[in-house]
């Protein structure tokens, strides 16, 4: 007697292979940020979309010529989609930083990739053409605060720009924000976007939003926020931010007589790589010795929520040296208490002390 599968497994059957195929793109597309090498993906998409717009005259002029867009941010939009999410279902806190990945290359590539060639080359005449010629751009620390959670499939932006930067370190900062919850005043890279319409951060209706203050209004849009450090190279030499910045374009004339960094041990055009190259975090730990984490956590959180200097549609002549360091110093502030988190790694025991006890997880 012949074998015959059951009617009711029909549905496993090859001839319902077709219907399987269909849910499997299905899902894919609905997770298309988690498919297979879907992040490299999105890297790859960022650098084409700014590297090659480096050979239009026009958006190459736009850029380098003027220094307001330096702390103007970039905007990204994207959506919690379902394997970003946890099993509280909204997007799990790790993921966000595969997102601020991608959001820091759009801006890094868009303002100083044709900068870190220009000074590596530079760098290399300079030193008699020995040494490496390519300028490296590399992640030096991560942190992120969260606010408010975010559902399945909700679409949000991110709102990534320069916060400001030392003798090593260039900072940059991230808010997760509702999407068109708020609106930049203007867009200096892309005037055809510019309407001429007026955006206002949307007003709470009722007693609720009376007597609010613009920064009251602005904190329900922000999910988190992240700050990240990078450190310019080439080879094993730090190259300071403020010298790729120039190479860039994005700063203005610096005036005569301002104090430039130590030119390094090694090579008189490459500024040193020793504990005197971030001798700006050093000398600030004293002022700030005092506070408590709690304390800290409430500087850096109205700090970074803190508005900027406005800098929408404005020229070169107003965003002159003494208004660019401004900033830079304000920024500059915040990352001072940021930058006590670095002590501790003296709180790791080692071999000093026990532990409770060694776990497996997946390999």
């Amino acid at each position: 007697m012949a074998f015959r599968i059951p009617s009711s497994l029909n549905l496993l059957s090859l001839k319902s292979i077709g219907f399987w195929r269909f849910l499997a793109i299905f899902f894919a597309l609905l997770n298309l940020k988690h498919i297979p090498f879907g992040w490299h993906l999105r890297i790859l998409t960022g650098l084409i979309t700014h590297l090659t717009r480096r050979s239009n005259p026009r958006l190459t002029a736009s850029r380098t010529n003027n220094p307001s867009i330096l702390f103007q941010p970039l905007i990204l939009s994207s959506r919690a989609q379902l394997l970003e999410c946890d099993y509280n279902m909204h997007k799990s806190n790790s993921t966000y930083f595969s997102d601020f990945d991608i959001g820091r290359l759009h801006l890094l590539t868009r303002l100083f990739s044709p900068g870190l060639v220009i000074a590596g080359d530079e760098l290399y005449r300079q030193d008699e053409c020995r040494g490496p010629k390519r300028l490296g751009i590399y992640l030096g620390g991560v942190s992120c605060n969260f606010r408010r959670e975010i559902k399945p499939y909700r679409a949000f932006e991110m709102w990534t720009r320069v916060l400001c930067w030392d003798r090593k370190w260039l900072y940059v900062v991230t808010h997760f924000v509702r999407k068109g919850g708020v609106k930049p005043k203007g867009w200096t890279l892309q005037p055809w976007r510019n309407r001429g319409e007026i955006h206002e951060i949307p007003q709470k209706t009722g007693s609720e939003g009376v007597g609010d203050s613009e920064e009251t209004r602005r904190k329900p849009l922000i999910f988190a926020t992240a700050i990240a450090k990078y450190v310019a190279k080439r080879g094993r030499l730090t190259i300071p931010p403020e010298k790729v910045l120039q190479s860039s374009g994005l700063l203005p004339p610096k005036p005569q007589g301002h104090e430039s960094t130590p030119p390094s041990t090694d090579s008189p055009s490459v500024p040193s790589d020793t504990d005197a190259a971030i001798s700006t975090t050093a000398a600030t730990a004293a002022a700030i010795q005092d506070l408590t984490s709690s304390a800290a956590k409430d500087i850096i959180d109205a700090a970074l929520n803190a508005k900027p200097a406005s800098n929408e549609q404005e020229g070169d002549e107003k965003w002159d040296w003494a208004r660019v360091e401004q900033e830079r110093q304000r920024g500059m502030k915040i990352m001072e208490a940021w930058n006590q988190t670095e002590a501790l790694d003296e709180e790791f025991t080692g071999s000093e002390a026990p532990a409770s006890g060694q776990y497996w997880d997946f390999p």
